[in-house]
């Protein structure tokens, strides 16, 4: 019987989401709401929650922190998703979505500041659950502190054990990547990020032409 397959799926900046659903939103004045949503958020948490839908067999690192911290933990625990994650001292952070006649409006909290020192014991744990898995899954964006160039330090140590790597993020942690000399298997830019890396305007309109 083939052995399946681990995808281990990675965030270096989590965050607890927290969606306010409101009938009208108005700036300067009190806004109330009775529907409230908070649950563990962040894309390397989405991928491994979609996995397990499959019946796929993930594992999800992360670094995390305090209070919010020990949320993500009995959020995981409570979806019975399989995790291994790497504690600092520090708060993490809240997203804040407010939905509101068919639009949304998002307030990112920055979250903690990540040590060198934190890096390198962060890229240690990396290591190790490299030897747990068979491709990896890394996305969102690089936490205060952490060198532009991080990403590029995981996927060289997945490249050294000959494990595939996926990448999801922006700005210049990705062009720094696509400057290494060592690329991800697949990068997943939105036309947003695609316009920003490549200096070219692309729309929807433009997108589906080239279909």
């Amino acid at each position: 019987m083939t052995k399946q397959k681990t995808i281990l799926t990675v965030s270096v900046n989590p965050s607890v989401d927290i969606a306010y659903h409101l009938d009208t939103f108005q700036l300067d004045t009190v806004n109330r709401t009775k529907k409230v949503y908070k649950t563990a958020g962040g894309k390397g948490l989405n991928i491994a929650r979609v996995l397990q839908q499959l019946s796929a067999c993930t594992l999800i690192t992360r670094i995390i922190g305090g209070t919010l911290g020990g949320f993500l933990i009995q959020q995981l625990d409570k979806n019975q998703i399989p995790h291994q994650f790497f504690s600092i001292n520090a708060e993490i952070r809240n997203c804040i979505a407010i939905l509101h006649a068919g639009k949304q409006t998002e307030i990112l909290e920055a979250g903690p500041t990540i040590s060198l020192k934190e890096c390198r014991e962060f890229t240690k744990h990396f290591i190790e659950l490299l030897d747990r898995v068979d491709m990896v899954c890394i996305s969102g964006s690089l936490a205060k502190g952490m060198p532009a160039d991080y990403y590029v330090e995981l996927i060289e140590n997945c490249a050294k054990k000959g494990i595939p790597c996926l990448l999801d993020c922006s700005n210049e942690a990705l062009v720094q990547v696509l400057q290494a000399p060592v690329k991800p298997a697949l990068i997943k830019p939105n036309l947003e990020e695609l316009s920003q890396l490549l200096q070219i305007s692309f729309s929807e309109n433009s997108a589906n032409s080239c279909r």
